[in-house]
């Protein structure tokens, strides 16, 4: 039977909000797609009403999201007179359901594109997690450029990431001994590629020198080496009792997230660099300007075998190596922000209760993702005056800060009313400072659009829900966290109607700037295995991480 993580766990996230924490949902479509059964415990919530009684929502991972409660007088949304600086030239098809899973032994494609984002490098080539129907190697991850080749990077088998399955040996081998077991699902645990093809993802192992680790791909050589496992060494002391997540730059630098053995909450942040592993900050650090820093990783996922993953926020890295992460901070000139490490200098980019660029003050924000210009991309909440507060994304650097969306604009005809919490490694920002982004345009959830907000205040629709498909079909439900690198972004939708009864995709759009010619289409994908078996690992993807409600420990100063 296929099995999923028990519980999320999360610190306060908001200070100070009138709604009082944030609540869980889990959406039983996921689960019946994957043929999995539903949970008896799925909460359920009611989205607070605005004055024009429509309900808006934030998703923070996965289908899990809370409620806003804001006033849409205190919209800002004021896009540019100005012709958009460019237009979407094009969506075209990476990985569909259905197709030949390569290095399974005839297995195919079931990627769930809806609820496993994608990541994806200059070439256009995305990353992604996918489960296999039809062989024992029944998950993975896998690559898919834009001339139709799917390629495996690792294989697993046997149950799902944190079943406790740990029999299963039919996996690729895994370079800390043993064979890749269980992978990780869902936003959370999405992969991350860089422009060289090397992938980063992390996964269960059977019979090796520990249970799980985070892995990286070497494109060049096509050897799998290890950042980091349960119970490697420290370098604050101790050992590694968790290890989460990461996000890997172009010079295969990977920051991440890590715990002390007996923590089941909190983590610190990491960064491997060629198989040595370094602080990045830790609980009690000194933070910028004064106090010290109380909360860095500050979710963590609980599974059916009893253990722990810390699962975000997560860290980026550019290729200056300067790292962005959000921090809660206790004794200092703030109570929260976003630092931004520049060689062994924190700054604080931005932080409560800096004012915005639209007015009114910033009091929460959640990760960035950073750009090779030092610019980032967030979402935040903010008061719009001492008493109403908002949400949406802003992106810049200390300076030059601008909104590309708050709840209420007007986006498409119609007004923005679902948001989705940043999220790293998806990469939401691009080298010229354009940021995409999900949206929904109704109460129900069910007009979902893919949106780059341009930096001229432009917004290019790249999908909307309903809409035809490359490989049939209309979009339909949409995963609310793409990626964006250079000119090309990711669109990870279900697809009803799509051709051999493909119920979903990986998929990306191309951005052409003014000026840049309409590329050639590429075709379609074909399900194609590679040519040979690779010694290297290779991996199927697994359903994701579900969470489900925990009462959360009082707000820190």
């Amino acid at each position: 039977m296929k099995k999923r993580p028990l519980t999320t766990m999360e610190t306060p996230f908001v200070r100070g909000m009138s709604f009082v924490g944030l609540l869980l949902i889990a959406i039983n479509l996921v689960r019946l797609v994957q043929g999995q059964p539903l949970s008896s415990k799925s909460s359920q919530i009611n989205s607070a009403r605005s004055a024009n009684d429509a309900r808006t929502v934030v998703r923070f991972h996965d289908t899990a999201q809370r409620p806003q409660s804001i006033s849409p007088q205190q919209s800002h949304g004021v896009t540019s007179s100005r012709s958009p600086s460019g237009t979407i030239c094009g969506v075209e098809s990476r990985a569909a359901h259905g197709q030949v899973a390569p290095n399974t032994n005839g297995g195919t494609l079931n990627p769930a594109a809806f609820f496993n984002p994608t990541t994806v490098n200059a070439s256009g080539r995305v990353a992604f997690n996918s489960q296999v129907d039809g062989s024992d190697r029944n998950q993975g991850v896998f690559v898919a450029d834009s001339g139709g080749t799917i390629s495996a990077i690792a294989i697993g088998c046997g149950g799902l990431g944190g079943s406790g399955d740990t029999t299963s040996m039919c996996g690729d081998v895994s370079p800390i001994g043993g064979h890749f077991g269980g992978f990780f699902f869902g936003t959370v645990f999405t992969p991350d590629i860089n422009d060289a093809g090397d992938v980063l993802f992390f996964c269960d192992v059977n019979g090796g020198s520990s249970r799980r680790a985070l892995f990286l791909y070497r494109a060049v050589s096509g050897e799998i080496v290890k950042v980091a496992a349960v119970g490697d060494s420290s370098p604050i002391g101790g050992t590694f009792g968790a290890v989460g997540p990461g996000s890997l730059n172009n010079n295969g630098k990977v920051v991440f997230l890590a715990s002390p053995a007996g923590e089941t909450i909190n983590s610190n942040l990491f960064m491997w660099d060629n198989g040595v592993v370094t602080k990045v900050a830790a609980l009690g650090d000194p933070a910028p300007g004064g106090g010290t820093f109380s909360g860095l990783g500050t979710e963590s996922f609980g599974f059916q075998d009893g253990t722990f993953i810390p699962g975000g926020p997560v860290p980026d890295i550019n290729d200056s190596d300067q790292i962005a992460f959000r921090a809660i901070v206790s004794g200092g000139i703030t109570g929260r922000g976003i630092v931004v490490r520049t060689g062994q200098v924190d700054e604080w980019y931005v932080k409560v209760p800096d004012p915005t660029p639209i007015g009114g003050t910033y009091f929460d924000m959640q990760a960035a993702s950073i750009n090779n210009a030092g610019q980032i991309a967030f979402f935040a909440d903010y008061r719009p005056t001492p008493n109403t507060f908002n949400s949406g994304w802003f992106a810049g650097a200390p300076g030059d800060w601008r909104k590309v969306v708050v709840f209420f604009d007007p986006i498409d005809g119609g007004q923005c009313l679902g948001l989705a919490f940043s999220r790293n490694p998806m990469q939401t920002i691009d080298a010229a400072g354009n940021v995409v982004f999900w949206a929904n345009l109704d109460s129900n959830g069910t007009s979902d659009r893919l949106v780059l907000g341009l930096t001229d205040g432009n917004l290019l629709i790249a999908a909307r829900r309903g809409d035809p498909t490359p490989i049939g079909g209309t979009f339909g439900t949409m995963d609310a966290w793409p990626a964006i690198n250079d000119n090309i972004g990711t669109v990870n939708p279900a697809t009803p109607g799509a051709q051999n009864g493909a119920l979903s995709a990986h998929m990306a759009f191309n951005h052409c700037p003014s000026s840049t010619p309409t590329p050639t289409p590429t075709a379609t994908p074909t399900s194609t295995p590679s040519p040979t078996a690779s010694p290297t690992p290779r991996a199927t993807p697994t359903p994701r991480a579900r969470p489900t409600p925990r009462q959360r420990p009082a707000a820190r100063a």
